[in-house]
């Protein structure tokens, strides 16, 4: 039986993830998305690692989050119904929920959106870097580089890749302002 229980211990210690502030916005309304989301649509998943799929979730998008474990978060886009599976990846070397929390939050940067130059705003709504744009514009259209490749966001050259094998270089001069972005 004292084996049963500490089997049952070990089980629910590796499919629970530790309590995180972030979970506190599971099934809760009013989440958004606080960047613009890539997902692979035809699979209705996205990774942590950020792969720039050619599907877009603007930022501020609805959503209500479903359920989290350690290596995934579903997710339902309220605008459109979809529901998707948000993968994580240990690789990226940060805390799931600390990543989640930096792509979804409970308010939309709708003034921070509105404050943003012309062609930021406009890279924000392609979902990807224009030559001209900010570092934070990069962030709302693209997300964040995924750390283990691009650990400072102070970098001049974030990575970020389209999938497992194509990488996608946005390089910056010293004001942090998109000089190339290199496929």
């Amino acid at each position: 039986m004292r084996a049963l229980v500490l089997t049952l211990l070990l089980v629910a210690a590796c499919t629970s993830p530790p309590p995180h502030a972030f979970d506190a916005l599971i099934g809760r309304s009013g989440v958004v998305t606080l960047v613009t989301l890539h997902p692979d649509e035809p699979r209705s998943r996205l990774f942590s690692v950020n792969y720039q799929q050619a599907g877009l979730i603007p930022v501020c998008t609805p959503v209500t989050l479903l359920e989290r474990n350690r290596k995934r978060l579903l997710f339902r886009n309220d605008a459109n119904g979809k529901t998707y599976e948000y993968v994580h990846h240990e690789i990226i070397g940060e805390n799931f929920g600390d990543h989640l929390a930096r792509f979804f939050g409970p308010a939309c940067p709708r003034q921070e959106l509105d404050a943003l130059p012309a062609l930021d705003r406009q890279g924000v709504r392609a979902g990807r870097a224009l030559v001209g744009m900010s570092r934070r514009g990069v962030v709302l259209a693209m997300g964040y580089p995924p750390p283990h490749a691009t650990p400072s966001l102070e970098a001049s050259r974030w990575i970020y890749w389209t999938n497992r094998f194509n990488k996608l270089a946005v390089l910056f001069d010293e004001r942090g302002i998109v000089l190339v972005v290199e496929d």
